[in-house]
């Protein structure tokens, strides 16, 4: 990893200082609109830089287009089209294997140190197109949390011979829950993916989970600090685990922007990353 764990943490603590209402969206855990809402776009900006256990000196650039959807009071569909730039290594086998982040999946050269001289691919277009679709079994009231059984779907859109995809189709069941303590909110989700597979992609079935906790600080404001990650995605990668801070502002009824930071801990991640997202309600 290029930067300790005291650095990153420090680079986090400083984007805290930016700003999320229980009525925002979140793209790291369930959809959250405000309650006469009952659809909304957004679109934003992401960077990811990491080495990968190979020097790959890999930049990613994503503008991610997400539409949010809540057909009834308990269904909810968030769909993402992302818009993608990547530079890295030749050789470094890095490819994007999901939302903000990259990992290795191509042939990767044993030879690739961080000191390796190497030419630098550059590559963009549209990645892996993913859905998720939420459905709320019980609502968070006394007593009780709110749960949600949620169904993840990932289309091959990313051409992984450039390196913008896997190749391969993602599907699974998830669950979701959360709960309101006050102004203090704790959640989790978990789910577990099955992977097809590719010749120049070794795909594996694996479990991704994020967990946190969150707190209104104002009528507007909204701050959140959660870890997420997952099982190794492929044969011969490691596990990837990172952690975000994520703050969002409510600008009006109809506007909201999102903001966070994140610091990768294996070198299935990216070392830091960071974005934005304007989201409008309708």
């Amino acid at each position: 990893m290029t930067l300790n764990i005291r650095n990153k943490i420090g680079v986090l603590l400083c984007l805290a200082l930016f700003a999320h209402p229980s009525q925002l969206l979140a793209r790291d855990s369930e959809p959250r609109l405000d309650n006469v809402a009952s659809a909304a776009v957004g679109a934003g900006f992401e960077f990811s830089h990491g080495d990968y256990g190979t020097g790959a000196d890999a930049t990613l650039v994503m503008m991610p287009l997400s539409v949010f959807l809540y057909p009834t009071q308990k269904l909810d569909v968030t769909l993402e089209i992302p818009l993608l730039y990547l530079s890295s290594k030749s050789g470094s086998g890095v490819i994007v294997t999901h939302s903000g982040g990259a990992g290795r999946g191509r042939s990767a050269s044993s030879s690739m140190t961080a000191t390796t001289t190497a030419t630098t691919r550059q590559e963009s277009g549209v990645g892996d197109i993913n859905m998720t679709t939420g459905w709320t079994l019980l609502q968070d009231r006394e007593g009780t949390p709110k749960v949600r059984p949620t169904l993840y779907l990932k289309a091959p859109s990313g051409d992984l011979d450039r390196g913008l995809g896997t190749g391969t189709v993602e599907v699974g069941p998830g669950l979701s829950v959360s709960k309101w303590l006050g102004n203090v909110q704790l959640f989790g989700e978990g789910a577990y993916i099955f992977q097809s597979s590719k010749s120049d992609y070794s795909g594996r079935n694996y479990v991704s989970y994020l967990g946190g906790a969150g707190i209104q600080a104002t009528e507007r404001l909204y701050v959140s600090a959660l870890a997420k990650g997952s099982s190794a995605r492929s044969e011969g990668a490691e596990a990837q685990a990172e952690g975000r801070l994520r703050m969002s502002f409510m600008q009006s009824r109809l506007i909201s922007w999102e903001i966070y930071g994140s610091a990768g801990f294996t070198n299935a991640s990216p070392d830091f990353g960071g974005g934005m997202m304007m989201i409008y309600q309708f």
